[in-house]
């Protein structure tokens, strides 16, 4: 089977009978620490979007998933070939049907992430009508023991208050304008911003003038580490709540304050000036399209 030769493949919604075909897939990618299968349980009950599968004489041999996130939200996600066909066109084919979907039942925009390394993911979303919006990486600093000082949970009936900060902040900008949903980026909306405020992991700094939200991560260790979600507040204040951010992981029980954050060159001076480092060589690029009726 020579090396660019194209795969007749059915690209089709995924059923519940495709779990085993799926789960020898993925057992070797990422050396078999793969998370798709411990969320394709849930993916293939989500009544929201589409789980789709490349199948090729009776074998599933790709997937993809379309999630939405809020409304005018949607993501694409998980985009997987089995490596016995990799470069035979299966993910050009679930991205495109994917895609179709979104332009027919979708709205909004409609966004994916991809490493900085993966060129040939990089060209099929050029090729298909997306740019790149953003870029992120990851910056770690060990936890500080100490007050939180300037740090207050935010109350169920402060919700809405606390997404209007999030909007209005300067610093929002650097982030291209998106939350951290973990490996999904997106808009700041309230369904996202109660979701943390439920988990107690929504913090005000200094209120209202900053908003700090948090979701739980592991270390390559398996450690608990926190890592930012969105980080809101003045530009010139940064320096401070990245600070105090260390000394709230620490009262938190963290060993680790994490963030995976864009490398601007403001911001990488100021979370080295304030004891991060940058633990990643590569990055993450984030690619979006617009609905076209909706520009």
């Amino acid at each position: 089977m020579g090396s660019k030769e194209k795969l007749s493949v059915l690209c089709r919604p995924a059923r519940q009978s495709d779990t085993e075909d799926v789960m020898e897939l993925t057992s070797t990618i990422w050396e078999g620490d793969d998370y798709v299968p411990e969320v394709w349980a849930e993916w293939l009950v989500d009544p929201e979007g589409m789980l789709a599968v490349a199948e090729h004489e009776d074998r599933v041999i790709g997937l993809g998933k379309l999630t939405w996130l809020a409304p005018g939200e949607w993501w694409l996600e998980g985009l997987r070939t089995h490596p016995e066909f990799e470069g035979h066109g299966v993910a050009s084919h679930l991205h495109e049907f994917l895609l179709n979907f979104w332009l027919q039942n979708g709205d909004g925009v409609l966004r994916l992430a991809t490493a900085s390394f993966r060129k040939s993911v990089q060209h099929l979303c050029e090729r298909t009508g997306f740019e790149k919006t953003g870029e992120f990486t990851f910056f770690k600093a060990p936890a500080l023991e100490a007050a939180q000082d300037g740090f207050q949970l935010i109350l169920e009936d402060e919700t809405h208050n606390a997404l209007e900060t999030c909007l209005s902040s300067s610093s929002l900008a650097l982030g291209h304008g998106l939350m951290d949903l973990g490996w999904k980026w997106t808009k700041p909306a309230m369904t996202h911003i109660q979701a943390s405020v439920d988990r107690q992991q929504a913090w005000w700094w200094r209120s209202p003038q900053g908003v700090l939200l948090l979701y739980e991560d592991t270390d390559h260790d398996g450690n608990r580490m926190a890592n930012i979600q969105l980080l809101a507040g003045p530009l010139e204040s940064l320096e401070e709540i990245l600070v105090g951010y260390r000394h709230l992981a620490g009262s938190l029980g963290y060993k680790t304050a994490g963030w995976t954050a864009p490398p601007d060159p403001i911001l990488v001076s100021l979370l080295e000036k304030t004891g991060f480092e940058r633990s990643w060589d590569a990055s993450v690029y984030i690619y979006t399209i617009p609905r076209p009726d909706q520009q």
